[in-house]
């Protein structure tokens, strides 16, 4: 996965998490195991990327974002380097 897909796929799962949160459904441990289990092409270093971005993102910003995006761009202020997979390239958020 390049930087820019592995942006996109936390905002995905931060997309899930937050649906499950408000209406009471699995943990985001849950929700993330069972993400990659259904993307065998994610290596571990992958994996663990794109969770290491996940949990930033909900420690960042506290309350529960509006959406996976709102979280990651809420990131991307105290990381600059996250603004960078916003190039609306191939694999990575537009």
């Amino acid at each position: 996965m390049t930087p820019p897909a592995r942006v996109q796929a936390a905002i995905e799962l931060l997309d899930a998490i937050i649906l499950a949160a408000r209406d009471g459904g699995a943990a985001a441990d849950t929700l993330i195991a069972r993400y990659f289990k259904t993307r065998r092409y994610a290596g571990s270093k992958d994996r663990r990327a794109v969770r290491a971005l996940v949990y930033d993102a909900i420690r960042h910003f506290g309350k529960r974002p509006a959406s996976g995006r709102a979280a990651i761009l809420g990131l991307a202020r105290a990381r600059p380097e996250l603004r960078e997979a916003f190039d609306g390239g191939a694999h990575g958020p537009a």
